[in-house]
């Protein structure tokens, strides 16, 4: 398999700690490097990465790759319907409603002297992300995973809160269950392997 990327997406980071977890072996393509997007671009309408080549076809969006993971590998998701749409929802919850705040931040903050940031967009940005874990603390509910195994969320949301720390967000102490969830994903090899720093 050949994995197109972009080190700091979010989106292609939960499919590298997928890919890693569940010991898949891939080869890593940085989306820039020379000659590489004159390959993967033609391979997707969207014109963005994570793009996945595998035997099977190209597979792009990264939430239709991880499904295909599943499908090929039947480790990512846990056996009961009730757990796997928990998971499959607070993985569409990191995408759409975390990842609203904190692309606010980020996109403010990246590649700009702190000099020209924009505060207010920034505190708006952080105001929506912490308004936006409780929900996440009550879905953890004190448990190891998010659902009885590493699955969907683990990987999404270990991506979304390692590049908010990154950019100077980190989880409330208010927030204990999710603080200590995310220090043990922290000490996981899948996240050594593949941070992106």
């Amino acid at each position: 398999m050949i994995l197109f990327d972009k080190p700091e997406c979010p989106f292609c980071w939960k499919v590298r700690l997928t890919l890693t977890e569940l010991g898949v072996d891939f080869e890593l393509r940085n989306y820039l490097a020379p000659y590489q997007e004159d390959i993967w671009r033609p391979l997707t309408p969207n014109q963005t990465v994570p793009v996945l080549v595998t035997d099977d076809g190209v597979i792009y969006e990264s939430d239709v790759i991880l499904e295909y993971l599943e499908d090929l590998t039947a480790k990512l998701l846990p056996e009961s319907i009730d757990e796997r749409l928990k998971a499959r929802l607070i993985n569409k919850y990191s995408d759409t409603k975390i990842g609203a705040g904190l692309r606010e931040v980020i996109f403010e903050k990246r590649d700009k002297p702190e000099s020209e940031w924009d505060w207010q967009r920034i505190n708006s940005g952080i105001h929506t992300f912490f308004s936006r874990l409780p929900f996440l603390e009550e879905k953890l509910d004190g448990q190891e995973y998010f659902t009885s195994q590493y699955s969907l969320p683990e990987a999404a949301l270990t991506a979304r809160f390692a590049l908010a720390e990154a950019y100077g967000v980190e989880i409330p102490e208010q927030f204990p269950g999710l603080r200590d969830w995310f220090s043990r994903m922290k000490l996981r090899a899948s996240f050594q392997q593949t941070a992106p720093w």
